[in-house]
């Protein structure tokens, strides 16, 4: 009998886990004709997009997406001004209602900064839906942020457990796990920010010894931005000398397990991710040596969702370096001839990103047009317009003699601007004769690059002088 009933439950078990199809649906005309794409994170500490569905809109603007899923989580449809969130929950069918659509305006096109306008997906079938209750929950916490925020440097805390209570008491009768988990880590956020001034113990309370929350933006959120420093805070002798020494991603695993923080694996190995990856932008002399730890982590790795989240990483994040090499590219010139990078080989290449749009770039111009002029050894200046055609192009270099300039203009899905990360116009690199990235965001013709030129110019005949001596 004890035999049949283990079996009975793992059978039940099976059932329960089993995946089920959620189905959204609605009816959007101002997009008949489009492809409508349902996107999750496939990390939320690198925030990578993954596409778990589309659906075209048909010819009288209905669409259908269909998630199979055995759990529930965060999805959102990207529509470039909006971004629209809702809760994917299995077997569930939910019919909703997208905005119009609208057209970026001219100025938020240039506007490497724009932010689109992100919302709660209004679901017209069923109000009791855990993106209803996270849209509530979210409007309550917000207005009572501003009352206990009001003067952060006198927190009344009378007020503050009062104010908590209403935005804890606004969504009581949501009994989801992921809602229930999404409102804990928003209200513990509030208290990290405000009256917990241990992170350490908020950590071995509420992080080391429970379930890792991989798929919830709160959990998540409160790990990487406000906790996701504390390793190297507190251990910061002993994992700056594994750094330096490139001990790899097992040595410093296995100097952390003796910490009561990260006693449990799977915590351990996330938060040491988390932590690697905000030390890589805060202190960029070991942004090499993060990479080769993360490098070093694959064979050692027990989850799938860490792995992914540093393949993630290092995908979007380890090409410009300095030292590593240039990205190649074939773009055209104003005469359709194309031009490789690695055509360049052997020369400096002053790299410019540009934009016809751009004030900065129209100053900039005459400048490069000034340092073309002097021709200093050995560099070669290449400037990338976003701009796909030519006649903008040209108008903007109207009466500028661009002989010592190559002119090349971005490919038409911009995957050249993508690839160099560029956010803002002008924006400039140095590669050395050898294709490898020397500066990153370096300085502008009106920053003194020449005598910044100089100096890397003479380091390198220094260089190439010893080496061929040798």
């Amino acid at each position: 009998m004890k035999k049949l009933a283990s079996i009975v439950f793992i059978l039940s078990l099976s059932i329960y886990t089993q995946a089920e199809i959620c189905k959204i649906y609605g009816n959007a005309g101002t997009y008949t004709g489009e492809t409508l794409k349902l996107y999750t994170y496939s990390d939320y500490i690198t925030l990578t997009k993954k596409m778990i569905a589309e659906s075209p809109v048909d010819d009288e603007g209905y669409f259908t997406f269909s998630v199979e899923t055995n759990e529930t989580f965060e999805a959102f449809i990207d529509l470039d001004v909006f971004v629209g969130y809702i809760v994917i929950e299995p077997g569930k069918e939910f019919e909703i209602v997208l905005p119009k659509k609208t057209i970026r305006r001219h100025e938020d096109i240039i506007n490497p900064y724009f932010k689109p306008f992100e919302f709660y997906i209004h679901i017209l079938n069923n109000d009791h839906t855990v993106t209803a209750e996270m849209k509530k929950f979210d409007d309550f916490y917000k207005t009572g942020t501003e009352k206990v925020l009001k003067n952060p440097k006198h927190i009344n805390p009378g007020l503050f457990e009062t104010e908590i209570k209403i935005i804890d008491d606004s969504t009581s009768f949501c009994e989801n796990p992921f809602f229930l988990n999404y409102k804990k880590y928003k209200l513990l956020d509030l208290r990290v920010q405000t009256i917990y001034k241990n992170n350490k113990a908020v950590i071995r309370k509420n992080f080391s010894n429970e379930t890792v929350l991989y798929k919830n933006p709160a959990y998540n959120k409160i790990l990487k931005e406000e906790l996701g420093t504390v390793l190297f805070e507190s251990y910061g002798d002993t994992l700056f000398k594994l750094l330096a020494t490139n001990a790899g991603w097992n040595m410093m695993s296995r100097t952390l397990s003796n910490y009561d923080l990260c006693y449990n694996q799977e915590f351990r190995e996330y938060f040491l991710f988390i932590n690697l990856y905000n030390e890589f932008y805060k202190t960029p002399i070991y942004k090499n040596n993060i990479i080769d730890v993360l490098y070093s982590s694959e064979k050692y790795l027990k989850s799938e969702f860490t792995l992914t989240a540093v393949n993630n990483f290092l995908d979007n994040s380890s090409t410009l370096i300095t030292g590593n090499s240039s990205l190649d590219f074939r773009l055209p010139d104003n005469e359709t001839y194309m031009h490789n990078l690695s055509d360049f080989r052997g020369k400096f290449v002053y790299l410019g990103f540009f934009s016809t749009d751009s004030y900065p770039c129209k100053k900039d111009i005459l400048l490069i047009k000034a340092l073309a002029e002097k021709k200093p050894e050995f560099l070669k200046i290449i400037l990338i317009f976003k701009e796909a055609g030519t006649a903008r192009i040209k108008s903007f270099l109207k009466d500028i003699d661009t002989k010592n300039i190559t002119i090349l203009h971005s490919d038409d899905n911009g995957k050249v601007i993508e690839d160099y990360n560029v956010r803002a116009y002008p924006t400039y690199f140095l590669i050395n004769p050898k294709g490898k990235l020397t500066l990153i965001s370096a300085p502008g013709p009106s920053e003194d690059f020449e005598a910044a030129y100089f100096k890397i110019k003479q380091e390198w005949k220094i260089k190439q002088a010893r080496n061929n001596k040798n």
